[in-house]
């Protein structure tokens, strides 16, 4: 599993968590019934609080892309039937966050598609 975090981003760093992972399962890198690594190992290799972790893992479950047993961490729970609907709406979210940077950057909408165009060559 690749995460990263990103010091600079608006988004606070167990969202950031939560968005890996759910583009880990949402992508089929991470299938049902794969481990999470630890609350500990994560938090260590991120150098973050164990605490942060604990919340993003907590907050997956609660949307039901993992489940945590105890005594044995936390397993992905891939959510059935709904993937293509989740990955589109990720993908939405993205797009959203990113037009409406360009808008506050000055940029219009056809500057936007141009570009969309050009990086699609």
């Amino acid at each position: 599993m690749n995460l990263t975090i990103d010091a600079n981003s608006p988004l606070p760093v167990y969202q950031q968590i939560m968005q890996a992972i759910k583009l880990e399962i949402l992508s089929g890198g991470l299938r049902d019934g794969d481990p999470l690594p630890s609350i500990r190992d994560l938090a260590k290799l991120l150098r973050v609080n164990p605490n942060t972790v604990a919340k993003a893992y907590y907050a997956l479950e609660a949307e039901g892309f993992s489940e945590g047993r105890t005594g044995s961490g936390s397993r992905v729970k891939a959510p059935p039937g709904r993937q293509d609907a989740l990955r589109r709406a990720m993908l939405e979210g993205e797009l959203r966050a990113f037009l409406e940077k360009a808008v506050a950057l000055g940029f219009s909408a056809a500057d936007v598609t141009k570009m969309i165009e050009k990086v699609g060559q």
